[in-house]
C-alpha cells in the first residue's frame, strides 16, 4: 500500500465566497470581459481604430491572463482555518469572513458526498480600520454523558491588527473579546490534550497561544473552555430574554515579553519540559558559571520557539512558578451591549453626561497588563536568513521551519539544533502526519518471544513531513528524520495546505479514551477543482532500511504490478512468476494486497486466477497454525468460493440446453390460471402496450446479456460469515449480475433447477435471488414481450425460489400478507416498465395460488391420516360410510 491523496469533500459554491471577499476581483473580471468582447462596446472612437496596429490585440490577452491568475490564486491572500473534525471552515480577508459548514448532498453521479456550503458571511471588525490577521476553528468537547468525547460545538477564534482576540460561534455571534496587548496579533495556535505515550513523558495542558510582535500570551485551556461555555450560555439567555447578565469566570493567562530578538514572525509553544540532571548542570554552568547553585530536582519549564531574524530561530524557556497567572475579566459581548445601551439611555434622560464625556468613555480601552520579561536563551544565528513559519511535530520532538531562501529546515526541539535541510521550496507550506503501526500487520518473529505477555510490544509511531511547494505545484511526503521521500503528487499551484496541529478541546485522560470522531491531521484546499483532500501515509513507508521485510515486500508488489501490465503470449510462464512473487511476500497485509491486484487484473484468464488463489490457499494450510494469519486465510477461502461459483454458473450457461416443448395459448392460460376471455384480454392489452412503447434501446456490439467478466463478478459479491452478499453497486451493475445468473434460464437455454441449486448452495439468500430475478425481468421488457415462452421460465424459476428454505415462512397464513410476496409486489409497483410488471404480477399470483393449494392439500392429508385432530370426526365418519344417524 503506497502513499495516497484522497478527496473527501467539495465546495458547493466557492465562487460566492470569493466574490464576497474580493468584490473588486469580480468587477475586474467583468470589465475585462467587456473589453475583450467588441460587440459590447458602445464607443465608436475606441472600437475599431486599434485594428490598424498589429501589437494592440496582445494587451487584452495579458489583461485576461492577469484576471485568470487572480481568479485562481485568491486563496493565497486569505486567512484560512479548518476544524480538525471537518465541521467548519473559515475564510477571512481584511474585515470580512465566510464560515463554511459541511452538508451531505447527492452528486451528479447519484452518490452521496459531503459539500462545504456558506453558513454565515459578514464583517468581523468592531473598531475602525482593524483587519483579520489569524483565525482558528477549535471544536469543544461535549459535557453530556451520551456524547462523551465528541464535539459539542466549534468556536472560531480571530485575531485582529488592533490587538483584540475575539471568539465567535458557528453563526457569527460574538461571544467575548479580549485585548491582551495593543500590538497586532501575528499568529494564533492551539494545543489540546494528548495521552502521553510513555510513563516518563510530561503531561501537557491545553492552551491557546497568541503571538504579538514582542510578546507571547498563553491562555489556559481549562479556563478558556469554561469561559466559552459560560459566554455561549449567556448569549443564548440574552437572546431569549434580553435582561440576563451573568459574569463568566475570568481568563487565566500568562504574558511574556520576548527580548534580545529583532523580529518575530511565527512561534511554536512546545509545552512543559523537564531537563535531565546533566542538562540541568550544563545549563546552570552556562548561566551562572562555576559557582552556580544547582537544585536537587530539575525545574519544570515552558519552552517557546520563535522564527524571524537575529536570531533566525530563538529558544525561550519560562520557569514554571516564576510568575503568577494573570486574571482578566471577560468582555462579554451581549451583556455589555445591553447594559451599555440601558446606561446610555438613562444618562441621556437625566442629563448626567455631556457629549464629550460620552466620546471619552466610548474610546476608553481595557487595561493592558505589562508583560514579564523573558530573554532568549540561545538560538540559530544567521543574519541573512529570515524565518517565515514554524510547524511543530505531533509528538513535540521535531519542528520544521521555512525561510526566505526557499529552505525547509528540520529542528531537534530538545537539543536545539538543525538536523536536516531541504532546498528549492520557496513559499513552502508545511505540515505533519503521524501514523500508528497496526500490530496485526507486523510479522511475528520467533526470536522475539517474551515471557511477560505480548511479544510484539506497543504500536510504534512514525512521523512524516508534508511539504507543499506552490511554485512547482507539487506536494511531497518525507520520512523523518533522515528518511527518503515516500510520496509526491502534482496538485496545482494555487492550493493551501492546512495543518491544525490540535484536536478537540476539553478532553482529559478519561474522556479522551472514549469514542472520538475522525480527525484530519492535514488537508489540502484546491480552489481550482473546488475540493478538499487529505493525505494517507501507511506506517511501513517509515521502514526504509534495506534489511526491512516490508521494503522487500513493497519491491515485490511493484514487480508484480509491472508483470500484470505486460502482454505476454505465454500465460503459463506468467502464472508461474506470479506464484513465486506472491509466495515470497512475508507480510499478510501485503500478500492480501497482492492477491487483490491479481484478481482485479483484466489480462489474466479465469484458470490463472483460480490456480494462483488455490496455490496460496494450499501454502497457508501447510504452514503452522500459529504463524498463519486467519484474516488472509479466510480471504483466500472466500475468493475461492466466489471463483467456484463463477465457474459453475458459466458452465451452466454454456451448456447446449433448449426447451423443445411447444407452448400454446392453452398452456399459457393454464399456467396463469386464466380463462380464455381473460387471456385474450391480457394479450390484447400487451399488444397495444407494445405498439405505444416502440422506443429502441441503444446497445453496443460488445454488450452481451448473460456474460460477465470474472473481474467484475468479484467486485460485485463478497462473503461475510459464510453468507454471500452483494456490495453497494449501481442499478445497471445490479441488472448485469442478475443477467449473469438468470438470463439464460429465462430464455430456456439453461437448466433452472441446476441454477437455483447452485446459487442456493453458494449461500445466496432467496430474497436476494428474487430481487436479482425481478431486476432482470423488469429491465428486459422488450425481449420478454417478444418471447412469450419466457413466462413459463419465470413461473418455473419463481416456483423454485419459493420452495427454498427461509423463502416463505411455514407459519404463514394465506389470509395475511407474506413478506416474500410483498417484496415482489413492491418491485412491480416501483417499475416503470408496466408490461413486464403486469406479466410478473400474473406469474406471482399463479405461483402463490399453487403454493396455497399445496399447503391446503398437505394440511388436509395430515388431518385424514390423523382423524383425532378433526373436530366433529363422528359426523365425517358417518358421511364416509354412508350410514345415517
Amino acid at each position: 500500500m503506497a502513499c495516497s491523496i484522497v478527496q473527501f469533500c467539495y465546495f458547493q459554491d466557492l465562487q460566492a465566497a470569493r466574490d464576497f471577499l474580493f468584490p473588486h476581483l469580480r468587477e475586474e473580471i467583468l470589465s475585462g470581459a467587456l473589453r475583450r468582447d467588441p460587440s459590447k462596446s458602445t464607443d465608436w472612437e475606441d472600437d475599431g481604430w486599434g485594428a490598424w496596429e498589429e501589437n494592440e490585440p496582445q494587451e487584452p490577452e495579458e489583461e485576461g491572463n492577469t484576471c485568470k491568475t487572480q481568479k485562481t490564486s485568491w486563496l493565497q491572500d486569505c486567512v484560512l482555518s479548518l476544524s480538525p473534525t471537518n465541521d467548519l471552515m473559515v475564510i477571512a480577508r481584511e474585515q470580512k469572513a465566510v464560515f463554511l459548514v459541511p452538508k451531505w448532498k447527492y452528486s451528479d453521479k447519484g452518490k452521496e458526498e459531503m459539500q462545504f456550503a456558506v453558513g454565515w458571511s459578514g464583517s468581523l471588525n468592531v473598531e475602525e480600520g482593524e483587519c483579520v490577521t489569524s483565525a482558528l476553528c477549535i471544536p469543544l468537547a461535549s459535557q453530556k454523558r451520551s456524547s462523551t468525547g465528541r464535539p459539542d460545538w466549534t468556536c472560531i477564534v480571530v485575531g485582529f491588527t488592533s490587538g483584540y482576540v475575539r471568539f465567535y460561534t458557528e453563526n457569527g455571534v460574538l461571544l467575548l473579546a479580549q485585548l491582551l496587548n495593543e500590538d497586532p496579533v501575528l499568529q494564533l495556535k492551539c494545543r489540546t490534550y494528548e495521552i502521553p505515550r510513555h510513563p516518563g513523558v510530561t503531561e501537557q495542558n491545553e492552551e491557546l497561544s497568541i503571538l504579538y510582535p514582542a510578546a507571547i500570551v498563553t491562555i489556559d485551556g481549562f479556563s478558556l473552555f469554561q469561559s466559552l461555555r459560560a459566554c455561549r450560555n449567556q448569549v443564548a439567555k440574552a437572546a431569549a430574554s434580553g435582561n440576563e447578565n451573568i459574569q463568566p469566570p475570568p481568563l487565566a493567562y500568562k504574558k511574556w515579553g520576548l527580548q534580545d530578538i529583532d523580529t518575530i514572525i511565527d512561534h511554536a509553544s512546545v509545552g512543559i519540559m523537564t531537563l535531565s540532571p546533566f542538562d540541568q548542570m550544563k545549563t546552570a554552568s552556562n548561566i551562572g558559571g562555576f559557582n552556580a547553585a544547582i537544585k536537587n530536582s530539575p525545574p519544570a519549564m515552558s519552552q517557546y520557539i520563535t522564527v524571524g531574524s537575529n536570531p533566525f530561530t530563538g529558544f525561550f524557556y519560562a520557569l514554571e512558578g516564576s510568575t503568577q497567572p494573570l486574571l482578566s475579566h471577560v468582555a462579554l459581548a451581549v451583556a455589555s451591549k445591553l447594559t451599555s445601551a440601558l446606561f446610555n439611555a438613562a444618562s441621556g434622560w437625566l442629563g448626567w453626561k455631556s457629549k464629550h464625556e460620552e466620546e471619552a468613555v466610548q474610546k476608553q480601552k481595557p487595561k493592558v497588563e505589562p508583560a514579564t520579561p523573558l530573554a532568549v536563551r540561545f538560538g540559530l544565528p544567521d543574519s541573512r536568513r529570515h524565518g517565515e513559519s514554524i510547524c511543530l511535530s505531533p509528538c513535540n520532538t521535531l519542528a520544521a521551519v521555512t525561510d526566505d531562501f526557499g529552505r525547509v529546515i528540520l529542528l531537534d526541539v530538545a537539543r536545539g539544533i538543525a538536523i536536516r535541510m531541504w532546498k528549492g521550496y520557496r513559499d513552502a507550506q508545511i505540515g505533519w502526519i503521524q501514523t500508528v503501526e497496526d500490530l496485526h500487520e507486523r510479522v511475528p518473529e520467533k526470536a522475539d518471544f517474551s515471557p511477560f505477555g505480548n511479544s510484539q510490544g506497543p504500536s510504534r509511531v512514525a512521523q512524516f513531513l508534508v511539504i507543499y511547494a506552490p511554485r512547482r505545484g507539487i506536494l511531497e511526503v518525507w520520512s523523518t528524520q533522515q528518511g527518503p521521500r515516500v510520496g509526491a503528487f502534482n496538485v496545482g499551484k494555487h492550493c493551501r495546505l492546512l495543518y491544525p496541529g490540535y484536536k478537540i478541546m476539553g478532553l482529559n485522560n478519561v474522556t479522551s479514551q472514549s469514542w472520538q470522531p475522525q480527525t484530519y491531521q492535514i488537508c489540502l484546499v484546491d480552489p481550482v477543482s473546488g475540493s478538499v483532500k487529505t493525505v494517507n501515509v501507511p506506517f511501513h513507508l517509515a521502514l526504509s532500511d534495506k534489511k526491512s521485510e516490508r521494503a522487500k515486500d513493497m519491491h515485490l508488489v511493484k514487480k508484480l504490478a509491472a508483470l500484470l501490465k505486460t502482454k505476454s503470449p505465454n500465460l503459463d510462464l506468467v502464472e508461474t512468476e506470479i506464484k513465486e512473487l506472491i509466495l515470497d511476500i512475508k507480510y499478510p497485509a501485503t500478500k492480501k494486497q497482492a492477491l487483490e491486484s491479481i484478481l482485479a487484473s483484466e489480462r489474466l484468464p479465469f484458470s490463472c486466477l483460480r490456480n494462483i488463489t488455490q496455490t496460496l490457499m494450499d501454502t497457508l494450510k501447510s504452514q503452522e497454525l500459529e504463524s498463519v494469519d486467519e484474516g488472509l486465510l479466510q480471504f483466500c477461502a472466500n475468493k475461492l468460493k466466489l471463483l467456484q461459483l463463477y465457474e459453475s454458473v458459466s458452465q451452466l450457461n454454456s451448456l447446449d440446453f433448449h426447451l423443445d416443448t411447444p407452448f400454446s395459448d392453452n398452456d399459457l392460460a393454464l399456467l396463469l390460471r386464466l380463462d380464455e376471455k381473460e387471456l385474450l384480454k391480457l394479450q390484447a392489452l400487451l399488444e397495444k402496450y407494445k405498439q405505444e412503447n416502440t422506443r429502441t434501446n441503444v446497445r453496443f456490439s460488445d454488450d452481451k446479456d448473460g456474460v460477465l467478466p470474472v473481474k467484475t463478478f468479484l467486485e460485485y459479491l463478497e462473503y461475510e460469515k459464510d453468507v454471500l452478499n452483494i456490495k453497494k453497486i449501481s442499478e445497471e451493475e445490479y441488472v448485469a449480475l442478475g443477467s449473469f445468473f438468470f438470463w439464460k434460464c429465462l430464455h430456456g437455454e439453461s437448466s433452472t433447477e441446476d441454477m437455483c441449486h447452485t446459487l442456493e448452495s453458494a449461500g445466496l439468500s432467496p430474497q436476494l435471488l428474487l430481487s436479482l430475478l425481478l431486476s432482470v425481468w423488469l429491465s428486459k421488457e422488450k425481449d420478454i414481450l417478444d418471447k412469450p415462452q419466457s413466462i413459463c421460465c419465470l413461473h418455473t424459476m419463481l416456483s423454485l425460489l419459493s420452495k427454498m428454505k427461509v423463502a416463505i415462512d411455514e407459519t404463514w397464513d394465506s389470509q395475511s400478507v407474506s413478506p416474500w410476496w410483498q417484496q415482489m409486489r413492491t418491485a412491480c409497483i416501483q417499475s416503470e416498465n408496466n408490461g413486464a410488471a403486469l406479466l410478473s404480477a400474473h406469474v406471482g399470483h399463479s405461483v402463490a395460488a399453487q403454493i396455497s393449494n399445496n399447503m391446503t392439500e398437505k394440511k388436509f392429508w395430515v388431518l385424514i391420516q390423523r382423524p383425532s385432530l378433526i373436530p366433529g370426526r363422528h359426523f365425517l365418519l358417518t358421511l364416509s360410510t354412508g350410514n345415517s344417524f
